[in-house]
């Protein structure tokens, strides 16, 4: 049986920042096989993104969440990292945990860097 991992999260950013973002999950669709993935699976999982709509006051939101195997996490951290450096002003926090309950991770997200936890 495979190891499957809850993965959850936000990044707050300015609105023209979200268009960086999805450019960078749109990248990453045709990119699966660094991490083991296939093309399918890598869509399935990059599905879990999800963005403001609309404005709403002066902080714009991308969200993301899914449950998906250790490949997916992975690919999920790398975007993280480039979106960091690609937007240093951007700060967020992520949640992982594994679906046997042994081990739980948060990754923070601000100053350029994804930090673990």
């Amino acid at each position: 049986m495979s190891k499957y991992f809850n993965l959850r999260g936000f990044l707050d950013c300015d609105y023209s920042d979200l268009d960086v973002i999805r450019d960078v999950v749109v990248q990453d669709r045709s990119t699966a096989t660094r991490f083991g993935l296939t093309g399918e699976a890598a869509a399935l999982y990059l599905d879990g993104w999800l963005y403001q709509k609309r404005e709403i006051n002066w902080i714009a939101h991308a969200f993301f969440g899914a449950s998906m195997k250790s490949g997916g996490v992975d690919l999920i951290f790398d975007q993280l990292e480039r979106i960091a450096k690609l937007i240093p002003e951007l700060e967020g926090v992520f949640f992982v945990d594994d679906d046997e309950g042994c081990s739980s991770r948060r990754w923070d997200v601000a100053n350029g860097r994804v930090s673990i936890h």
